[in-house]
C-alpha cells in the first residue's frame, strides 16, 4: 500500500512527541508499504532518512503564530499559521497534485492539515486524535467540513473523550511505541552532577506542570538540580520564577534538543518527572521508563495506559506541588526504590513497540480505502488563477 504522512515537522530534528510519534510510525510502515513523508525543510533525522520511506520536502515557513485568548478555541496556536502557510504552497506547487499521483492514502493528526487536506487531495484520508486539549471550536469546525471518513485514538482514554465530544467512536487506537534498542539503561548519561537530579522534558509551559515542579523543587530539603529540556515561550518566566524561589543557581534550561540525543539524559537522571495537568499519552514518560528511569508524573487516565502507579511508577494529582514534593522526595530519598521502579518502568515500557502499532494504523488505511475515495472541494479556490 502507498500511505502518506502530513505534517510540518515530521521529517525534522524536532523532539515533540507528535512529530516523533508521525515520524516513528512512518518508519515502521516504510518497512512493508511504500511511505511517503510530507514536511518543512529542514535537517531530515538521520533515522528517517536512512529508512525506506521517501520525503518530499516544501519551504519552512517561519512566520509569527497568533498570541491572543483566541489560542485557546481556535486552531491558531503555535504552528497554525506555519501549517496554513505550508498547505497554501503544497497546493500551488504540485504537492497536492504529488500526493494524489504517488499515495493510496493519507494521514494526518493535527486539526488545520485534516480540515484543509481531506477537502483538497482525491485519496482517502484518515485522522488521528493525538492531543487531549483540542476538543472546542476547532474541532466543531473540523466535524463540519472535514470529508475523513476513518479517525483513530492515541490512547483508549482519548478514544471515549472523542467519543463524548464529538458523539461517535474512533475505528481504532493507535498506541505510541517504543525503540527499545534506543531508549534503555545502558546508554551514556549525558551529564554527570554532583547532586541528585530531577528532569523534565517536554513543552515549557504552565500546562505540563512546568511552575509545579519549580515550586516542588524549591520545597525540597536537600538540594537538587532540576533540568528542564524543551522550550514552550515561557523560558523566562521559569527563570523569573526560579530567581523568586531561590533555586535559580539549581535550574538548568537546556532548550530543545534532538530526539535522538535524550536517552542519555533519561539515562542520567536519577528522576523523570512531568506533572503535566492534561496529556492522552505523555511519551516522555515511556521513553524515561524505557531507559529504567524512575517517573513521577500525574494521575490522568492516559499516562495509566502503561504507568500503575506504585508499582512503575509514582503519580500525584495535577496541580499539586506540596503532594508532588513529597512525591520526590520519597523517591530520592531511597536508592532500593528507585532501582525497584526503574526495573519495573523498563518491563513495561519494553512491551511497546512501533511496530505492532504500525500493523494497526495499516489496518485503518486499508479500511480507508475500501470506503472508498472522494473529489476534492476546495482545491480550486487555493489554486493560481
Amino acid at each position: 500500500m502507498r500511505i502518506g504522512f502530513y505534517h510540518d515537522n515530521v521529517g525534522t530534528k524536532h523532539a515533540g512527541g507528535i512529530s516523533v510519534y508521525s515520524r516513528q510510525l512512518a518508519i515502521a510502515l516504510a518497512e512493508e508499504n511504500e511511505v511517503y513523508v510530507y514536511t518543512q525543510d529542514g535537517d531530515v533525522v538521520p533515522e528517517l532518512a536512512e529508512s525506506a520511506a521517501t520525503v518530499v520536502e516544501t519551504p519552512a515557513f517561519d512566520v509569527p503564530t497568533v498570541s491572543s485568548p483566541l489560542e485557546v478555541s481556535l486552531p491558531v496556536g503555535p504552528q497554525s499559521l506555519s501549517k496554513l502557510a505550508m498547505i497554501v504552497w503544497s497546493a500551488r506547487n504540485d504537492v497536492v497534485d504529488h500526493i494524489d499521483s504517488h499515495v493510496d492514502v493519507l494521514v494526518t493528526v493535527q486539526i488545520p492539515d485534516d480540515l484543509l487536506l481531506s477537502n483538497l487531495v482525491d485519496v482517502p484520508t484518515v485522522y488521528g486524535f493525538l492531543s487531549d486539549g483540542e476538543f472546542g471550536i476547532g474541532t466543531e469546525i473540523r466535524e463540519r467540513y472535514t470529508r475523513t471518513n476513518v479517525n483513530f485514538a492515541i490512547s483508549p482514554y482519548l478514544a471515549e473523550r472523542v467519543a463524548e465530544a464529538v458523539g461517535y467512536e474512533v475505528d481504532g487506537v493507535v498506541l505510541p511505541g517504543l525503540e527499545v534498542d534506543r531508549f534503555h539503561p545502558d546508554v551514556d548519561p549525558a551529564f554527570e552532577a554532583d547532586e541528585p537530579t530531577v528532569l523534565f522534558v517536554g513543552r515549557v509551559v504552565e500546562g505540563k506542570g512546568i511552575f509545579d515542579l519549580l515550586e516542588a523543587v524549591a520545597a525540597l530539603e536537600d538540594d537538587v538540580h532540576l533540568r528542564v529540556v524543551g522550550t514552550g515561550g515561557v523560558e523566562g518566566e521559569v527563570r523569573r520564577r526560579s530567581r523568586k524561589l531561590g533555586i535559580e543557581e539549581n535550574v538548568t534550561l537546556e532548550g530543545e534538543l534532538p530526539h535522538e540525543e535524550l536517552p542519555g539524559y533519561y539515562a542520567a537522571a536519577d528522576v523523570f518527572c512531568l506533572p503535566t495537568h492534561v496529556d492522552s499519552f505523555a511519551m516522555v514518560n515511556l521513553e524515561a521508563m524505557g531507559c529504567g528511569t524512575p517517573v513521577v508524573t500525574t494521575d490522568l487516565e492516559g499516562v495509566k495506559t502503561y504507568l500503575e502507579p506504585g508499582k512503575n511508577g509514582v503519580v500525584v494529582p495535577p496541580g499539586e506541588p506540596a503532594a508532588l514534593a513529597r512525591a520526590l522526595a520519597a523517591v530520592l530519598a531511597d536508592p532500593g526504590r528507585r532501582r525497584e521502579l526503574g526495573v519495573a518502568a523498563r518491563r513495561k515500557a519494553s512491551e511497546f513497540s512501533w511496530s505492532q502499532q504500525a500493523a494497526r494504523l495499516e489496518e485503518l488505511c486499508v479500511q480507508a480505502v475500501a470506503r472508498g475515495g472522494k473529489r476534492r472541494s476546495l482545491r480550486s479556490r487555493l489554486s493560481p488563477v
